[in-house]
Order: C-alpha cells, then sequence, then structure tokens
C-alpha cells in the first residue's frame, strides 16, 4: 500500500538581529555645591551678630544692668529687690540677646552671676511681691511666702492675682508676715496643699473652700479687711466660719441695714 505523502516541514524565521543602541547622552548635571556644616550655635551667633549692629543700645542697658546686679552682689546687705529688679527687665525685654547669649539662663550662668533657680526665683519674687513686703521678708521667706500666695490663689490664677492677693494680706491668724519663720510658711502651704487635694477628692470639700473664699473677698469688698474666714470639717459636715473684729462687723451691719 503506498504511504501517504510527506507534508513539508513548515519554515521558522529567523528574528531579526537586535541592533543595540549606544544610550543616549544625558545633558551634564552640574555637581551640588557643597553645603557648609553650621551648627546651631553658629545660627544663632550669627543672628546676634545682626543684633548687635541693629541694637547696640540695647547692649549696652544690658551691660548696665549687670553691672548693677555685680554691685549688690559685692555689698553685704544690698537690697536684693534691686538685683531681682535688674534681672526681670534683661528677662522680658530678652536683652540677653544683644550680649551674644540664646537664653536668659545660659547668660546668668556664663556670666557668673548667680544659678539659673536663683535667678528665676528673685524675678518671681519682683513681679508678684510687693518692694516693701519683700524687703521685710529677705528673699527667702519672701519666695516661701509666694509660693504660699500661689497655693491660696490656686494653680489658675495669674500673675496679676498673686500680687493682688500679697498686697492685700499682710497677716495670717493675726501674725504679721514678718514674724513667720520660712518653716511656718512652708507648713501653712503644705496645709492648703492638702485641702485642695482633699476638695478634690471631696466635692463637698471644694465646695467649702471656694465659699469661704468668696466670703472673704466679698467682706474685704465692703470694707471689712481684717476678717479672717475659713473652712473646716465639724459635727459631721463642712463648715464656713467667719471671724470678724469689731470694725468689720460694723461695717457689715451697716451694710445690711
Amino acid at each position: 500500500m503506498p504511504l501517504p505523502p510527506r507534508r513539508p516541514m513548515p519554515s521558522f524565521r529567523r528574528p531579526a538581529p537586535v541592533v543595540r543602541r549606544p544610550p543616549a547622552r544625558l545633558p551634564a548635571r552640574l555637581p551640588p555645591k557643597p553645603v557648609p556644616a553650621v551648627s546651631r550655635p553658629q545660627v544663632v551667633a550669627r543672628t546676634l551678630d545682626e543684633a548687635r549692629a541693629v541694637v547696640p543700645d540695647l547692649r549696652r542697658r544690658a551691660e548696665e544692668l549687670l553691672a548693677i546686679i555685680q554691685s549688690c552682689k559685692a555689698r553685704v546687705g544690698a537690697d536684693f529687690y534691686e538685683m531681682a529688679t535688674a534681672l526681670a527687665e534683661l528677662d522680658e525685654r530678652k536683652l540677653y540677646g544683644p550680649l551674644g547669649y540664646a537664653s536668659f539662663a545660659a547668660m546668668v550662668e556664663q556670666r557668673g552671676l548667680m544659678s539659673a533657680s536663683a535667678a528665676f526665683r528673685l524675678v518671681a519674687i519682683y513681679r508678684a511681691i510687693p518692694r516693701s513686703t519683700a524687703l521685710q521678708l529677705g528673699p527667702d521667706k519672701a519666695f516661701e511666702w509666694l509660693r504660699l500666695l500661689r497655693a491660696q490663689a490656686g494653680p489658675e490664677a495669674e500673675t496679676e492675682d498673686v500680687r493682688k492677693l500679697a498686697e492685700e494680706k499682710t497677716e495670717v491668724r493675726g501674725k504679721p508676715i514678718a514674724e513667720l519663720s520660712v518653716r511656718e510658711i512652708a507648713e501653712l502651704r503644705r496645709r492648703v496643699q492638702e485641702r485642695r487635694a482633699a476638695g478634690r477628692r471631696d466635692p463637698a470639700a471644694g465646695d467649702a473652700h471656694r465659699l469661704a473664699r468668696a466670703l472673704a473677698q466679698r467682706l474685704n469688698a465692703i470694707g471689712a479687711g481684717d476678717a479672717r474666714v475659713g473652712s473646716r470639717w465639724a459635727g459631721g459636715r463642712w463648715r464656713v466660719r467667719a471671724d470678724l473684729g469689731l470694725d468689720a462687723l460694723r461695717t457689715l451691719l451697716g451694710r445690711t441695714k
């Protein structure tokens, strides 16, 4: 039997040779400019150099204040409030900048005036305690008195509120502030803080303290400033007690007629 005719094998085309083109030349890029490594102190120094050229009067005033502080430190028994006044001006007007310092604390410490914490204490006394009261108390007792006033005024009180309280309050339980020791003032502050903490735990205690404070402010507003008002726990409940002198009582009775 004859065999069927053989089919022709398909012919495969060879692929066209790949022509490798040279890579396109990109336009030449300029090398990046080197960025000089400038540290933060150098940047601050550059800014301060410009400030020195612009505000020479401020630098002169800052040097005058620093000389006052150094003079107060050198004199035995010098007026520390004068030193506090100079420090407060340096801080409020930022006069440490024209002198080449980045902060008030840096200027105080690098000039060898005192520690930064001591400087901030004096500035706080200047801002909140009247000069006459501060000179009677001295720096340590004045700062402890300031802490007590802040505790009594509350955490939300501004510096003006604390200063007003310092001007109005000259006695504690009938005793002048100057006769109290630093330890006694610290103990009073601790009691105020404990009462405030108890008020946060007991809403009734907080109401009693607020009402007592409001009554004291009202009596002071009508001229009965010598009245002493306080809150205490007695008989199973909170009570507000007002201790009035004769003049305060006459004023109060005269207003209620």
